[in-house]
């Protein structure tokens, strides 16, 4: 079995995974969409087609920082990972070695580097003005030995909240974050049983706890359950799980208070709000409805294989979301709409939502390194 303990230490600050995120493909430029409202066909008959409208300009006001000139001498793809006022933390690797935490302040353009490592980062995610994020490295026995640890952005020390040993294949946790919690799923394994433990640290309390755990009998005919990702947000937690019973094999899609609960097959990604649950799928987005009798939702593409990522939900039944690499649309369940967010193409990161704001990347032609940002209306 793997190790674990919790510790409070004292050092330098560590830094983290770089990166765009998003679908495993390229994909072409978003075509142009038929503007009529229709009925999904065959097995999403009773789901509502979003009317694509215009450019959405009613969001909120645009605002970009040109960071170009940061990595002059090499291609980066970087991706704003939390914010908080005028900071933008963002993470990024130089060649397969080190990696770097960076904030850039949109106020006095200005991009400082908070730590340096030589461990992999796996993920980073922020509260408030605080940043947590995980490290990991390889052990002699094909294991990886991980740290979660935490800092304040005005600080030059770090505390390692969490560690432990991911061993028989078992990922590396990666971090979500709400407004006051930070959520991993922890694998404890061993050849005959795999137990997933969705974890939290209370970040008012500085307390950590045990929310639910699954447990996989291992052998010749596998009983239990397994979870394999999760999305958590401001209204609770999502797993996506394997649930095994002599050996028969079904995929659930499961909120842990229970309001959603169905056999999920592939899923590019997912995400659950106060009363939808958004699904991303090969060449549509579905919206399904928590309560009896809600409507139902569906963003389809011309492109049978694009794929749709990164939903985050917005207020008033908003839901913003990624279409491929090069595209963020918001969908308004409320006005029956879609409509793309402005753009100048390039790659498109993954967006994050903290406070009343929006913000992603775009990497463009020659090595044109943009942030942008959007008070949400």
């Amino acid at each position: 079995m793997k190790p674990r303990k919790i510790v409070q230490s004292i050092g330098l600050v560590i830094g983290l995974t770089t990166i765009l995120a998003g679908c495993n493909q390229e994909t072409e430029a978003t075509p142009k969409v038929d503007e009529t409202v229709e009925e999904a066909k065959s097995e999403d008959s009773e789901m509502i087609r979003l009317r694509p409208v215009a450019e959405d300009a009613s969001i909120g006001a645009v605002k970009d920082y040109d960071l170009s000139s940061f990595f002059q001498h090499k291609v980066a793809m970087i991706a704003p990972e939390h914010m908080v006022d005028e900071h933008i933390v963002y993470t990024d690797s130089v060649g397969e070695v080190g990696h770097d935490i960076y904030v850039y302040d949109t106020e006095r353009a200005t991009n400082r580097s908070l730590h340096k490592t030589s461990r992999t980062i796996g993920s980073l995610v922020g509260i408030k003005d605080e940043i947590f994020w995980i490290e990991y490295e390889l052990t002699e026995d094909n294991g990886y030995a991980w740290s979660i640890f935490r800092m304040k952005l005005d600080a030059s020390e770090l505390t390692e909240l969490y560690n432990g040993v991911s061993m028989f294949e078992t990922p590396v946790p990666h971090l979500n974050a709400s407004d006051d919690r930070v959520t991993w799923v922890d694998y404890e394994a061993s050849e005959t049983m795999t137990t997933s433990a969705v974890m939290q640290y209370l970040y008012d309390t500085a307390t950590l706890e045990t929310i639910q755990t699954y447990t996989l009998q291992e052998g010749e005919k596998r009983d239990g359950e397994y979870v394999f990702d999760y999305r958590v947000g401001e209204d609770g937690v999502i797993v996506h799980r394997s649930s095994f019973a002599d050996g028969e094999k079904t995929t659930k899609l499961t909120t842990l208070d229970g309001t959603f609960d169905e056999d999920m097959g592939a899923l590019v990604d997912f995400e659950t709000g106060a009363d939808y649950v958004a699904l991303g799928k090969e060449g549509r987005a579905d919206f399904v409805g928590l309560t009896g009798g809600a409507k139902q939702f569906q963003h389809k593409s011309t492109q049978s294989k694009i794929t749709f990522d990164s939903f985050r939900f917005l207020p008033d039944q908003r839901i913003l979301f990624r279409e491929g690499m090069n595209r963020l649309l918001v969908a308004d369940l409320n006005e029956a709409t879609v409509s793309y967010l402005p753009s100048r193409g390039g790659t498109t990161s993954k967006p994050i939502y903290r406070d009343g704001q929006i913000a992603y990347a775009e990497l463009g032609d020659g090595g044109l390194i943009t942030f942008y940002t959007i008070d949400v209306n």
